[in-house]
């Protein structure tokens, strides 16, 4: 079994489409298609669905899913506990704030209990992705955990490790059944965006025929959590701060459908001088970021 058509099998579950899904494995969209091609002939079973554009997973396909995690997690823990000796080495790493709490000091502890030779230094600070983005370039860090997907960039490697829908929250008792009808019954709190991804809620709210006029612009969603909390109003957040919002026993809905997603990522340069390591914190950070999500 080819463990890298593995990866990129479970890239277009997560991506929801063979052209995303090359973006973060690093391949062209026909390279994809190709390797899910393979794929089928090598189980002898449909996958996909090719007579709807995109193709969209079967039965099969999305049974397959939890096996091919299955797998890549074994062998990523194999690897882990059977390799520690020959890990060693400095990553400098910037990270913005959402990574902080998206499973980051999970995936450094396993690091080091596992890589005891191997230096993780952690520049964390109220910088925007945007400003580490220029950093990794500069070549003052190896690499950065940041919120994308970027745009495009020839000089750049973008690895995401965690996809991210968006939801709802509100304060208890809020009325409405949809989100939409939760959104227009409390007072607006509006998440102002910063990059390209983020700036898709408003469009979202277009499309729905929503016109709400903001009672707060709040820069960062856990301004938004705490005013919500305090029972000021309703906004959208992505999956990371839902947990927050439930303990508080905050109304929480999906918000418009699944292709409306953020994510998290690694961005480092091309080419990459400590690629071993960063791929080795790559899958680290996937497989806490699943094992978080699956509880």
């Amino acid at each position: 079994m080819d463990l890298r058509k593995l990866q990129t099998f479970v890239a277009v579950a997560d991506f929801g489409s063979f052209s995303r899904a090359a973006q973060a494995v690093n391949l062209t969209q026909s390279a994809v298609s190709q390797q899910m091609v393979d794929l089928e002939h090598q189980l002898h079973v449909a996958l996909f669905d090719r007579s709807t554009r995109p193709p969209r997973m079967t039965r099969a396909g999305r049974a397959y899913v939890e096996t091919a995690r299955a797998i890549l997690d074994s062998h990523a823990l194999f690897v882990e506990r059977y390799g520690r000796a020959q890990v060693s080495g400095t990553l400098t790493i910037g990270v913005v704030r959402s990574a902080l709490s998206a499973g980051l000091p999970e995936a450094l502890h396993a690091l080091k209990v596992s890589h005891p030779r191997l230096s993780l230094r952690l520049v964390a600070s109220g910088r925007l992705t945007t400003e580490l983005t220029q950093e990794v370039r500069a070549g003052r860090l190896d690499a950065a955990l940041v919120v994308g997907p970027p745009a495009a960039d020839r000089d750049l490697l973008w690895k995401s490790y965690a996809v991210e829908r968006f939801y709802v929250i509100a304060p208890p008792g809020t009325p409405g059944l949809t989100d939409g009808e939760v959104l227009s019954s409390a007072p607006y709190l509006r998440f102002v965006p910063i990059l390209p991804g983020e700036r898709e809620i408003d469009s979202v709210l277009a499309k729905k025929g929503l016109t709400l006029v903001p009672e707060m612009e709040l820069d960062t969603f856990e301004a938004i959590v705490l005013m919500a909390g305090a029972g000021l109003g309703a906004g959208i957040v992505p999956a990371l701060y839902v947990p927050r919002a439930r303990l508080q026993d905050m109304r929480v809905l999906p918000f418009g459908d699944h292709t409306l997603t953020r994510e998290l990522g690694i961005l480092t340069r091309r080419p990459e001088k400590k690629g071993d390591l960063i791929d080795l914190l790559h899958k680290t950070l996937t497989r806490v970021r699943r094992a978080k999500s699956d509880e």
